[in-house]
Protein backbone atom coordinates (compact mmCIF):
# COMPACT_ATOMS: atom_id res chain seq x y z
CA UNK A 1 0.00 0.00 0.00
CA UNK A 2 1.52 3.17 -0.74
CA UNK A 3 0.92 6.63 0.59
CA UNK A 4 1.69 9.59 -1.25
CA UNK A 5 2.07 12.98 -0.16
CA UNK A 6 3.01 16.29 -1.65
CA UNK A 7 6.44 17.39 -0.56
CA UNK A 8 7.15 21.03 -1.46
CA UNK A 9 5.26 22.04 -4.88
CA UNK A 10 7.63 19.91 -6.59
CA UNK A 11 7.75 16.54 -4.96
CA UNK A 12 6.30 13.54 -3.66
CA UNK A 13 7.01 12.11 -1.38
CA UNK A 14 6.24 8.19 -1.38
CA UNK A 15 5.89 5.80 1.95
CA UNK A 16 6.13 1.98 0.59
CA UNK A 17 7.78 -1.17 2.10
CA UNK A 18 9.57 -1.78 -0.65
CA UNK A 19 11.06 1.77 -1.57
CA UNK A 20 14.23 0.17 -3.74
CA UNK A 21 12.14 -1.70 -5.50
CA UNK A 22 9.69 0.77 -6.73
CA UNK A 23 12.48 3.58 -7.27
CA UNK A 24 13.53 0.97 -9.65
CA UNK A 25 10.31 1.14 -11.63
CA UNK A 26 9.85 4.62 -11.76
CA UNK A 27 13.29 5.69 -13.21
CA UNK A 28 12.81 2.76 -15.64
CA UNK A 29 9.15 4.37 -16.47
CA UNK A 30 10.69 7.81 -17.41
CA UNK A 31 7.47 9.46 -16.59
CA UNK A 32 6.82 12.44 -18.71
CA UNK A 33 8.23 15.62 -16.35
CA UNK A 34 10.31 13.74 -13.61
CA UNK A 35 13.47 15.14 -12.95
CA UNK A 36 14.71 12.53 -10.29
CA UNK A 37 13.74 9.14 -8.31
CA UNK A 38 15.53 9.40 -5.02
CA UNK A 39 15.22 5.79 -2.59
CA UNK A 40 15.04 5.82 1.45
CA UNK A 41 15.28 3.03 3.18
CA UNK A 42 11.15 3.69 4.22
CA UNK A 43 10.21 6.27 1.50
CA UNK A 44 10.98 7.04 -2.15
CA UNK A 45 11.00 11.05 -3.22
CA UNK A 46 9.84 11.48 -7.16
CA UNK A 47 10.98 15.23 -8.09
CA UNK A 48 9.42 16.87 -10.97
CA UNK A 49 9.31 19.55 -13.05
CA UNK A 50 6.04 22.10 -12.95
CA UNK A 51 7.20 23.57 -16.44
CA UNK A 52 6.37 20.02 -18.16
CA UNK A 53 4.18 18.16 -15.45
CA UNK A 54 1.69 18.41 -12.26
CA UNK A 55 1.72 16.43 -8.95
CA UNK A 56 -1.95 15.09 -9.88
CA UNK A 57 -0.47 13.66 -13.03
CA UNK A 58 2.67 11.98 -11.63
CA UNK A 59 0.32 10.82 -8.32
CA UNK A 60 -1.83 9.15 -11.17
CA UNK A 61 1.26 7.48 -12.89
CA UNK A 62 2.81 6.02 -9.61
CA UNK A 63 -0.56 4.44 -8.50
CA UNK A 64 -0.87 2.93 -11.79
CA UNK A 65 3.03 1.62 -12.02
CA UNK A 66 2.38 0.36 -8.93
CA UNK A 67 -1.30 -1.33 -10.05
CA UNK A 68 0.58 -2.73 -12.97
CA UNK A 69 0.50 -6.79 -13.39
CA UNK A 70 3.78 -6.34 -15.46
CA UNK A 71 7.34 -7.57 -13.52
CA UNK A 72 9.95 -4.77 -12.18
CA UNK A 73 12.53 -4.14 -15.08
CA UNK A 74 15.39 -6.50 -14.49
CA UNK A 75 18.19 -4.63 -11.80
CA UNK A 76 21.45 -3.79 -12.63
CA UNK A 77 24.29 -6.27 -11.36
CA UNK A 78 27.65 -5.71 -10.33
CA UNK A 79 30.37 -7.55 -9.11
CA UNK A 80 32.47 -5.85 -6.98
CA UNK A 81 35.96 -6.88 -6.18
CA UNK A 82 37.04 -7.06 -2.74
CA UNK A 83 40.69 -7.55 -1.21
CA UNK A 84 39.72 -9.13 2.54
CA UNK A 85 42.12 -7.18 3.97
CA UNK A 86 40.41 -4.63 6.70
CA UNK A 87 41.04 -3.44 9.39
CA UNK A 88 38.37 -4.82 11.34
CA UNK A 89 38.18 -7.96 9.86
CA UNK A 90 40.02 -10.39 12.96
CA UNK A 91 37.88 -8.22 15.17
CA UNK A 92 34.50 -8.90 13.58
CA UNK A 93 35.37 -12.57 13.29
CA UNK A 94 36.36 -12.61 17.09
CA UNK A 95 32.69 -11.28 18.01
CA UNK A 96 30.58 -13.24 15.62
CA UNK A 97 32.19 -16.28 17.11
CA UNK A 98 33.54 -17.44 13.60
CA UNK A 99 37.11 -17.40 11.80
CA UNK A 100 38.35 -15.22 9.40
CA UNK A 101 37.76 -17.29 6.47
CA UNK A 102 34.53 -17.96 7.59
CA UNK A 103 33.77 -14.16 7.71
CA UNK A 104 34.65 -13.83 4.04
CA UNK A 105 32.97 -16.87 2.91
CA UNK A 106 29.58 -15.48 4.22
CA UNK A 107 30.04 -12.14 3.55
CA UNK A 108 31.10 -13.12 -0.43
CA UNK A 109 28.21 -15.63 -0.44
CA UNK A 110 25.31 -13.72 -1.04
CA UNK A 111 23.42 -11.29 -3.17
CA UNK A 112 23.26 -8.12 -1.79
CA UNK A 113 20.55 -5.24 -2.89
CA UNK A 114 21.40 -1.92 -3.14
CA UNK A 115 18.61 -0.27 -0.20
CA UNK A 116 19.62 3.08 -0.67
CA UNK A 117 22.65 5.76 -1.47
CA UNK A 118 23.33 8.48 0.90
CA UNK A 119 25.43 9.70 3.86
CA UNK A 120 28.31 10.58 1.05
CA UNK A 121 27.58 10.86 -2.57
CA UNK A 122 27.56 7.26 -4.33
CA UNK A 123 27.72 5.59 -0.72
CA UNK A 124 25.24 2.55 -1.13
CA UNK A 125 23.37 0.40 1.90
CA UNK A 126 23.39 -3.21 1.23
CA UNK A 127 20.42 -5.48 2.16
CA UNK A 128 21.41 -9.18 2.72
CA UNK A 129 24.43 -9.50 4.69
CA UNK A 130 23.93 -12.38 6.77
CA UNK A 131 22.49 -12.61 10.36
CA UNK A 132 25.90 -14.01 11.91
CA UNK A 133 27.64 -11.20 10.74
CA UNK A 134 25.45 -8.62 12.24
CA UNK A 135 27.01 -6.01 14.72
CA UNK A 136 25.94 -2.43 16.29
CA UNK A 137 28.36 0.26 14.33
CA UNK A 138 31.82 0.99 16.78
CA UNK A 139 31.29 2.50 20.20
CA UNK A 140 33.78 5.09 18.33
CA UNK A 141 33.60 6.21 15.05
CA UNK A 142 37.07 6.70 12.93
CA UNK A 143 38.16 10.25 11.99
CA UNK A 144 39.22 8.71 8.79
CA UNK A 145 38.23 5.97 6.63
CA UNK A 146 40.20 5.07 3.07
CA UNK A 147 37.84 5.52 0.03
CA UNK A 148 37.11 2.16 -1.45
CA UNK A 149 37.06 0.58 1.82
CA UNK A 150 33.87 -2.30 2.42
CA UNK A 151 32.62 -2.18 5.48
CA UNK A 152 29.58 -3.60 7.52
CA UNK A 153 26.92 -2.33 10.43
CA UNK A 154 23.92 -3.61 12.24
CA UNK A 155 22.68 -5.39 9.02
CA UNK A 156 23.69 -3.55 5.98
CA UNK A 157 27.23 -3.70 4.24
CA UNK A 158 28.06 -0.30 2.93
CA UNK A 159 31.17 0.77 0.43
CA UNK A 160 32.90 4.08 1.14
CA UNK A 161 32.94 6.16 -2.03
CA UNK A 162 35.59 8.75 -0.74
CA UNK A 163 37.82 9.44 2.40
CA UNK A 164 35.75 10.26 5.06
CA UNK A 165 35.18 9.86 8.68
CA UNK A 166 33.11 6.58 9.57
CA UNK A 167 31.97 3.86 12.40
CA UNK A 168 31.03 0.86 10.24
CA UNK A 169 33.41 -2.07 10.63
CA UNK A 170 35.87 -2.37 7.56
CA UNK A 171 35.91 -5.77 6.32
CA UNK A 172 38.42 -5.13 2.95
CA UNK A 173 38.51 -2.41 0.10
CA UNK A 174 37.58 -2.03 -3.13
CA UNK A 175 39.54 -0.65 -6.61
CA UNK A 176 35.99 0.44 -7.85
CA UNK A 177 35.11 4.33 -8.29
CA UNK A 178 32.12 4.63 -6.43
CA UNK A 179 31.23 8.10 -7.59
CA UNK A 180 32.96 10.44 -10.18
CA UNK A 181 31.04 13.67 -10.83
CA UNK A 182 31.72 13.68 -14.56
CA UNK A 183 29.67 10.75 -15.42
CA UNK A 184 26.16 9.88 -16.04
CA UNK A 185 24.83 8.83 -13.67
CA UNK A 186 27.61 9.77 -11.39
CA UNK A 187 27.14 7.61 -8.34
CA UNK A 188 27.95 3.37 -10.25
CA UNK A 189 25.68 1.61 -7.73
CA UNK A 190 21.45 3.07 -7.38
CA UNK A 191 18.54 1.73 -5.68
CA UNK A 192 17.29 -1.63 -6.59
CA UNK A 193 20.80 -2.76 -8.10
CA UNK A 194 22.11 -6.15 -7.25
CA UNK A 195 25.62 -6.41 -6.05
CA UNK A 196 27.92 -9.60 -5.50
CA UNK A 197 31.35 -9.21 -3.92
CA UNK A 198 34.17 -11.08 -5.25
CA UNK A 199 37.28 -11.36 -3.37
CA UNK A 200 40.73 -11.87 -5.01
Amino acid sequence: MLKIELFGDSALLITTPQPAQLALALRHARLRGVVDVVAGLATVTVLFDLQVTNARYVRRQIHRLQSSQSALPTPTIHRIPICYDGIDLAEVAERCQLTIDQVIALHSSVEYRVAMVGFLPGFPYLDGLPTALHLPRRATPRAKVAAGSVAIANDQTGIYPQSSPGGWHILGTTPLRLFDPQADPPALLNAGDVVYFEPN
